[in-house]
């Protein structure tokens, strides 16, 4: 079994896959997975016509997702599980399976019963939003997100455009100035998301994500990027603004959904990595549910 390092011109084999599957989880993402492995070494290969993708952070056991059949052949996936808990036992490495949604922990049980014990993490599941809700911001839960809404339309004479080929330059530009300004201080984990961040536009026409900017008297002060996860969701990848605009971060959401999301019912705003701060900035949206996921390890 060779694993090949994931590369930009990857994108196309593992979405073959990837697009014939009901994804749920923000991880089983093409653009995700690329914008993450500066920080980690994501591989993949192709076993018994599945798709493994196996990650491995720095110092740490690699573990896979849940393999992907074009058609979801669950005998195939059984037999690519079972030949990978082998290859792992000769290596001395324990196998886990992480980021199952629910809908492939119950399949992974029905296939291999009573094989592995499930751990459910709150910390990486996926916080699920109404797009309508996010665009009309109505009610009393949402009169907080409204308020700073309408202060920055008082505010402040701001445009919204797409970021395409014309303009992409001038946003790394800016978020290059802006991380500036806190690299000195930041965290690995920012560290390794500004580079991601940088490489994915960069690439961002291979990648085929969907980026907004506004800009407040033509200066960029906030951007993001999404793309299609499912039928009916969508899921958000970065959200970046400049915060001495007060408000830039809840208009640059709700501006983005407006302009390119509407038609689409779901956001998927990825996880909180059990960092206090992104918990309440997420829950402070008013999420319908979260996206759950569960490691699934070997029973001892």
């Amino acid at each position: 079994m060779q694993w090949k390092p994931l590369d930009i011109q990857d994108r196309d084999i593992i979405n073959e896959f990837i697009n014939t599957k009901e994804i749920l989880v923000s991880d089983i993402n093409f653009t995700n997975l690329y914008l993450w492995h500066y920080s980690r070494h994501i591989s993949y290969c192709i076993l018994n016509d599945c798709l493994i993708i196996k990650t491995q952070y720095p110092n740490q056991t690699p573990f896979i997702f849940y393999p992907i059949h074009k058609k979801n052949n669950k005998e195939k996936i059984k037999k690519t599980i079972l030949e990978l808990m082998e290859i792992c036992h000769a290596k001395g490495f324990v196998f886990s399976i992480h980021s199952l949604s629910n809908v492939d922990k119950e399949e992974l049980e029905s296939i291999l019963p009573n094989t592995f014990s499930y751990i459910f993490r709150e910390d990486r599941s996926d916080y699920i939003y109404s797009i309508e809700e996010l665009i009309e911001l109505k009610g009393k839960k949402f009169h907080k997100k409204k308020t700073h809404i309408n202060r920055f339309n008082e505010r402040y004479n701001f445009t919204y455009e797409d970021i395409n080929s014309s303009n992409k330059d001038e946003v790394i530009e800016v978020y290059k100035n802006w991380f500036g300004k806190i690299s000195d201080t930041a965290s690995d984990g920012l560290k390794n998301e500004y580079i991601g961040i940088i490489e994915s536009l960069k690439e961002m026409e291979i990648l085929k994500f969907t980026g907004g900017i506004l800009r407040v008297d033509g200066e960029i002060i906030a951007f993001s990027f999404a793309e299609v996860l499912n039928k009916d969701t969508i899921v958000v990848h970065i959200e970046k603004a400049n915060i001495d605009y007060q408000g830039a971060y809840q208009a640059i959401n709700r501006e983005f959904l407006v302009n390119k999301w509407s038609n689409y019912k779901f956001v998927n705003r990825e996880e909180d990595l059990g960092i206090e701060g992104l918990r309440k900035a997420k829950q402070s949206y008013n999420p319908l549910y979260l996206q759950e996921k569960f490691d699934a390890v070997l029973k001892v």
